[in-house]
C-alpha cells in the first residue's frame, strides 16, 4: 500500500515522547509499505538529516505552524469552537500542500498522528481516501484532571477556568474527529474505553507506547556517578503536568523524605524548565540539568526514579524507559496508568505525600526486582512487539473504504 503520514513536528530524533512513537511506527510501516511523511518542521531543522534518519520513507516538509501570540490564543479560547490543541497546527500552507499532494499522487491510507493533525483527515476523506487517527491521549480527560487539580487551589483558579473550557471543547472535538477516521488507534485499554464511551460508533485499536530495549539497556550506559541518595524525574519541564508533579514533590514529598534521609536530592532532567522550577532551583530545593543529549546516564545513576503525576493520561514512555534500564520506580497510580500487566515488584505505587515519601525511603534501602521489570518490558512493550499491531491497524483502515 501507499501510505501518507501527517506529523505535527519532525519525527526525529527518536528518543522522546510522541516523537519516538511516530519515529518507531513510521519505520515499522516502511518495512511493509511505501510511506510518505508530510511533516511540520521548524526553520532550523536539518531537513537532509531528517530524510536520512527516516529512510526509506519519503519526507516532505512545511515550515510552521505559524506561532500564535497570547492575545490570539485568548480570543480563540473565548470564541473559537475548536480547542486550543486543535488550533496549534491549523495552517493554510500545510492544508494546501496536502491537498495538492493528494491530487497528484495516489494513497491508500492517510494517517494523522495526534489530535493536532486530525482536522487534516477531512481533506483525505473528502477525496475518498481511507483514514487512520492515532490518538496520543484521551485529551479531554487530561484537561478534566487538570481542572480538578487546580480548582482546589484558589491561586490556580485562572488555570482551572482555562482547563474547564478546554475540557468541554475537547470532548466535542475528539468525538467529531473520531468520525473522520476509518480506524482510531490509542495507547492504552483505558483510553480505548474512554473514547468508545465518547463515541460508541468507534472501536479503538490499542497500540501501546513502547521502548527500544536495545537502546534503553543498562549494559550499554555509563551511569552518572551520584554520591548522595539521588531521586530523578525526567520530562519536558514546561509541560503543565510535569510542572505540577515537581511542585508537589518539592513542596509536600521531599520534606518528609528529608526527615528520614537528610542528604537526599531531587534532580529534574529535561529541557525548557518553567520559570517556577528555575525559582525552586535558585532556592536550593531542586536541581535542574537543562536539555541534555542523552538522559540514560542520569536515569542509570538514580537511586530512585519518580513519576509523581497527578495530571495526564495515556502510557508514559518514561516509566517503561526507566524499567528497561533497571532503575527502581516509585509512581502515583496515575503515572502507571495504561501499562497492562504491572506487578507490585516492578514499581511501588503511592498517591499521598506520606505514601510517596515512605516508598522512596524504602526503595533507597531496598531497590526491588529490577531484572524482572526489564524482562516484562522486553516481553510486552518492546517496539518489535508493538509495531506489527500498528501495521495490522493500517491494513484494516486500507480495507475500510468498501464498508464505508
Amino acid at each position: 500500500m501507499n501510505i501518507l503520514v501527517l506529523t505535527p513536528y519532525a519525527p526525529w530524533p527518536p528518543y522522546g515522547g510522541g516523537t519516538m512513537r511516530m519515529y518507531q511506527l513510521i519505520h515499522g510501516l516502511a518495512g511493509h509499505h511505501n510511506v510518505t511523511c508530510l511533516s511540520f518542521v521548524t526553520a532550523d531543522v536539518d531537513q537532509e538529516q531528517l530524510r536520512r534518519a527516516l529512510t526509506p520513507t519519503t519526507v516532505l516538509t512545511v515550515v510552521g505552524p505559524r506561532p500564535r501570540n497570547l492575545l490570539q490564543r485568548a480570543v480563540q479560547t473565548l470564541f473559537h469552537p475548536w480547542p486550543d490543541m486543535a488550533l496549534r497546527n491549523h495552517d493554510s500552507t500545510y492544508a494546501s500542500t496536502l491537498s495538492a499532494l493528494l491530487k497528484r499522487q495516489s494513497f491508500d491510507v492517510v494517517i494523522a498522528f495526534s489530535i493536532e493533525m486530525s482536522p487534516y483527515l477531512t481533506i483525505a476523506r473528502a477525496l475518498g481516501i481511507a483514514t487512520l487517527f492515532d490518538q496520543f491521549n484521551a485529551e479531554f480527560v487530561i484537561q478534566k484532571r487538570a481542572f480538578e487539580t487546580d480548582v482546589r487551589v484558589p491561586k490556580r483558579w485562572h488555570a482551572a477556568a482555562y482547563s474547564f473550557v478546554q475540557w468541554q471543547k475537547l470532548r466535542r472535538f475528539e468525538r467529531a474527529m473520531m468520525r473522520q477516521a476509518d480506524v482510531v488507534t490509542v495507547v492504552s485499554p483505558d483510553d480505548a474505553t474512554t473514547l468508545r464511551a465518547l463515541n460508541p460508533t468507534v472501536t479503538p485499536v490499542v497500540v501501546p507506547n513502547g521502548v527500544d530495549t536495545r537502546y534503553f539497556d543498562r549494559g550499554t550506559v555509563s551511569a552518572h556517578p551520584f554520591v548522595r541518595p539521588t531521586i530523578v524525574f525526567s520530562g519536558t519541564l514546561d509541560f503543565r503536568a510535569n510542572v505540577d508533579a515537581l511542585h508537589w514533590m518539592v513542596g509536600e514529598v521531599m520534606p518528609l523524605v528529608h526527615a528520614q534521609v537528610s542528604d537526599a536530592v531531587l534532580i529534574a532532567v529535561g529541557r525548557r524548565p518553567h520559570k517556577s522550577l528555575l525559582a525552586l532551583q535558585s532556592a536550593g530545593s531542586l536541581a535542574l540539568t537543562g536539555e541534555i543529549a542523552d538522559t540514560r546516564p542520569y536515569l542509570c545513576g538514580a537511586h530512585v526514579y519518580v513519576v509523581p503525576m497527578r495530571i495526564g493520561g495515556g502510557v508514559r514512555l518514561k516509566v517503561l524507559e526507566a524499567m528497561s534500564l533497571m532503575v527502581p520506580v516509585v509512581s502515583t497510580a496515575m503515572g502507571l496508568e495504561g501499562i497492562q500487566g504491572m506487578r507490585p515488584e516492578f514499581a511501588k505505587v503511592a498517591d499521598s505525600a506520606p505514601e510517596m515519601a515512605n516508598a522512596i525511603v524504602a526503595t533507597l534501602a531496598k531497590p526491588g526486582d529490577t531484572v524482572a521489570a526489564r524482562n516484562f518490558v522486553i516481553d510486552q512493550y518492546d517496539w518489535r512487539v508493538i509495531v506489527p499491531r500498528f501495521v495490522a491497524a493500517v491494513q484494516q483502515a486500507g480495507h475500510a473504504i468498501p464498508a464505508r
